[in-house]
């Protein structure tokens, strides 16, 4: 069995025209999504997810990355939604994190009043206007916290001298059955002084992973670390001044507005966060490295070992990580082998011998099917373990080949060992230029997300 493709949509102009041309395109796409989030139990209940986009991630959005506002605001005017559901699914990663007992509440709460806040985080007291969840919207059914593997390579590793980044997109089997995903080529107006984009993501949203024309690439994949937390103080009333914070899906577009590699990891280093994420990062002058993300650090690794390669899944490996005071929060499962399992198809190829071709074979294996690197479309089998998070359908929404040389997306639907592949090719641009265009983007004035 094959599939079509996703829709690849190309946006040109000033960012609210880009936006508004992204939200008329994919409006349908959009809505089926929201439906699809706004179901109890997917995300937190609409009000506290509401009071969290306009206390937290609005504010942050305006004072660390401000360019990206118009944009938003034209994918809700394309669409025919308020900004407040373009933000939402902006910040689906995030909602989907912050339920249940594992996560702390926000640090700026008060020690007195912590055990009450961690209540409300669960939904189970009723505090600042938040009203009590019933039963029926505890998750029961978090398919959106999505499991997926992402690798690098370097140009010695390829029988082409290129570098290059690859994933299997794994999450929740709606986005592939309602095709709600999509391919943006981001031409952007030459007054905005910003690289030619390519991103996978869903419908609404301004990126998940992409390259642009300067050579650099950034794929993510999920980690949950105890460090995560509630991004709402509760014991101030609704209203107030919040810490702002940066969804993390628009961290990783922030990184594409970049052409200087070491600008780009300025950005993800200074994003004020209150979540865990795993980013594989690259450039096309032959680097690339693993960054594991945390509320207040960021955990790197390299290829390693003779391997000219990284590869990475949905729990931490650095080493400071675990001489850290925090824990993984990863349940267990397949991502303890599915990056090793990539690399132990690579590596006899590691020196030139690598073909893309066989990148993509290593990503169509299947051990443990169907919690594989390559999963295909079945529901969730674990036994005896109620609060495991990943439940439902998944599977493997896209397989992704960002080739950062030839700036190149070989892309699929689904599977790749099912999978139809199209091409798409970005401008080749410098990334030498002055310092303007070296510039690090948005108003960052926090380090670890502390002032």
């Amino acid at each position: 069995m094959t599939f079509s493709n996703y829709q690849h949509i190309v946006l040109k102009g000033l960012p609210y025209d880009r936006g508004y041309t992204h939200g008329e395109q994919a409006k349908q796409k959009i809505l089926d999504s929201l439906a699809h989030y706004h179901k109890p139990g997917k995300l937190l209940p609409w009000d506290i997810s509401q009071r969290i986009i306009k206390e937290v991630y609005l504010p942050g959005i305006e004072k660390f990355f401000p360019e990206a506002l118009p944009e938003l605001r034209g994918i809700a005017d394309g669409a025919g939604v308020d900004l407040d559901q373009i933000l939402f699914l902006n910040s689906r990663y995030d909602l989907a994190r912050v339920r249940g007992p594992t996560i702390r509440p926000c640090p700026s709460t008060k020690p007195s009043s912590a055990a009450n806040t961690s209540q409300a985080v669960n939904g189970h007291v009723a505090q600042n206007g938040f009203h009590n969840i019933s039963s029926s919207d505890e998750p029961t059914d978090i398919q959106e916290l999505q499991e997926c593997t992402t690798a690098g390579f370097l140009a010695e590793s390829m029988d082409n001298s290129d570098v290059m980044l690859a994933q299997n997109w794994d999450m929740s089997a709606n986005v592939f059955l309602k095709d709600t995903a999509v391919y943006l080529e981001i031409h952007p107006d030459p007054s905005e002084d910003l690289p030619v984009m390519f991103v996978t993501t869903e419908a609404g949203q301004l990126g998940r992973s992409g390259f642009n024309s300067a050579g650099l690439g950034v794929c993510a994949s999920s980690l949950m670390s105890t460090e995560d937390y509630f991004p709402l103080d509760l014991t101030l009333p609704p209203g107030s001044e919040q810490q702002p914070l940066l969804p993390m899906s628009l961290v990783r577009r922030q990184f594409l507005h970049n052409i200087n590699f070491a600008n780009a990891l300025i950005n993800v280093k200074n994003a004020p966060r209150h979540l865990s994420n795993k980013l594989i990062v690259g450039t096309a002058d032959n680097f690339v490295m693993s960054m594991e993300i945390t509320p207040s650090a960021v955990h790197l690794g390299y290829p390693s070992n003779g391997d000219n390669f990284i590869v990475g899944s949905n729990h931490f490996i650095s080493e400071s990580f675990q001489a850290s005071k925090w824990n993984d929060r990863y349940p267990g499962g397949s991502s303890w082998f599915r990056a090793v399992r990539v690399a132990q198809k690579v590596r006899p190829f590691n020196t030139k011998q690598l073909s893309a071709e066989k990148v993509t074979e290593a990503f169509c294996d299947h051990l443990s099917l169907p919690s594989s690197v390559c999963q295909h479309m079945e529901d969730c089998t674990v036994k005896n373990v109620p609060d495991y998070p990943y439940k439902g359908a998944q599977t493997t929404l896209a397989h992704i080949r960002y080739n950062l040389t030839k700036r190149t997306a070989t892309v699929c639907k689904g599977p790749p060992c099912m999978g139809v592949f199209n091409e798409y090719s970005l401008p080749v641009t410098s990334n030498l230029s002055g310092h303007k265009k070296g510039r690090v983007n948005g108003n960052h004035s926090v380090t670890n997300g502390e002032t």
